[in-house]
C-alpha cells in the first residue's frame, strides 16, 4: 500500500471511528433517558443510525474494496444507495415532523400518537426496496433499464424530496414569523401566563427547525458529489467525473456524517442539558467515592 493510500485511508478510518460512536452515542442517550424520548428524537435517532452506518459499514466496505472479492463493489453499491435514500427520506420524516408541529400544534400530539412507528419504518423499508430493484437485472450498470432506474430514483427519490423539504422549511418560517408578530401585536404591558407559554413554544419549534435546517444543509452539500456522480452515470457521461471526485466524496461523506451528532449535542437544548447533567453525574461520583463503597458490590 503506498504512502498515498494511506494518506486517505488513515484519515477515513479515524473519521469513521468518530462518526460510529458519536452516532450511537446518540442512540444510546435516548434510549437511557426518558426525558429525550419525543417524537421529534425518535427521529434524530433514525437519522443518527443511518449516519453511523456511514462510518461503521459503508467506510470499512469501502476501504477494504481494493483487497477484497469483486463481490464487494457491488456489496457497497447498495449500501451507498440504501444509506442516501435513507438520509433523504429520515430528513423527509423529521421535516414533516416538525412541519406538523408548527403548522399544526393542535393534532400534532394526536396523529403522532397514531402514526409515528410507521413513519421511520417507512424510511427505512422504502430506500431498502427501491435500492434492491436492481437485482431484478443483476445490477448490469451498461443496460438502458439501469440508467432509466438512475433517473427515476434522482427524480422521485432526491429531486422530489428536496423540493419537499424546502417549501416545507419555506412554509415553517414562515409561519413562525407570522406567530412572532402576532404575539408581539397582542402584548399589553405585562405577558399573561397563556401567552407567555406560547412565545416558548413558538420560540422552542423554531430553534429545533433551524437545527434540522442546517442538518438538511450538510447532508445536502455532503452528498453533492455522489448525487453529481450518480447523474453522469445515468446520462451515460462518465468522462465528466473528475479522477478526484471519487476521493474528495468520501471525505465530505465522512465530514457531514460527523457534524450531525455534535449539533443535536450542543444546539438542541434537551441533548445539552442531558449531556451536562451525566457530566456532572460523573463528575459528582467520582468526588465521593470511598475506597469502602467496593465491598458493596457483587
Amino acid at each position: 500500500m503506498s504512502t498515498a493510500d494511506l494518506a486517505i485511508r488513515i484519515p477515513l478510518a479515524t473519521i469513521g471511528t468518530i462518526i460510529t460512536v458519536e452516532n450511537l452515542f446518540v442512540c444510546y442517550i435516548v434510549y437511557r433517558f426518558r426525558n429525550l424520548r419525543t417524537f421529534t428524537n425518535g427521529f434524530v435517532v433514525s437519522l443518527a443510525f443511518s449516519d453511523a452506518l456511514v462510518g461503521g459499514i459503508l467506510l470499512p466496505l469501502e476501504l477494504a474494496r481494493y483487497t477484497s472479492p469483486p463481490g464487494v463493489a457491488t456489496a457497497e453499491g447498495y449500501f451507498i444507495s440504501i444509506i442516501l435514500q435513507a438520509n433523504v427520506f429520515n430528513l423527509l420524516a423529521v421535516t414533516f415532523d416538525r412541519y406538523l408541529a408548527v403548522m399544526k400544534p393542535l393534532t400534532y400530539i394526536q396523529f403522532m400518537d397514531k402514526h409515528f412507528v410507521k413513519l421511520p419504518l417507512l424510511a427505512w423499508i422504502v430506500p431498502v426496496v427501491i435500492s434492491l430493484i436492481p437485482l431484478t437485472w443483476k445490477t448490469d450498470i451498461s443496460s438502458t433499464t439501469h440508467r432509466v432506474y438512475l433517473i427515476c430514483i434522482l427524480i422521485l427519490g432526491i429531486v422530489l424530496p428536496y423540493c419537499l423539504i424546502l417549501f416545507a422549511y419555506v412554509r415553517i418560517f414562515r409561519e413562525v414569523a407570522r406567530l412572532v408578530k402576532s404575539l408581539a401585536a397582542m402584548q399589553h404591558g405585562l405577558i399573561d401566563g397563556r401567552m407567555a407559554e406560547e412565545r416558548g413554544r413558538v420560540s422552542s419549534e423554531a430553534r429545533v427547525t433551524r437545527i434540522f435546517a442546517v442538518i438538511f444543509a450538510i447532508f445536502f452539500v455532503a452528498w453533492m458529489p455522489v448525487i453529481y456522480m450518480t447523474i453522469a452515470e445515468a446520462i451515460n457521461k462518465l468522462e465528466i467525473i473528475p479522477s478526484s471526485l471519487m476521493t474528495i466524496s468520501w471525505f465530505t461523506l465522512v465530514i457531514g456524517s460527523s457534524m450531525n451528532a455534535p449539533i443535536y449535542a450542543y444546539f438542541k437544548a434537551d441533548f445539552r442539558r442531558t449531556i451536562i447533567r451525566m457530566i456532572r453525574g460523573r463528575k459528582k461520583s467520582r468526588a465521593t467515592w470511598k475506597p469502602e463503597d467496593c465491598s458493596s458490590m457483587r
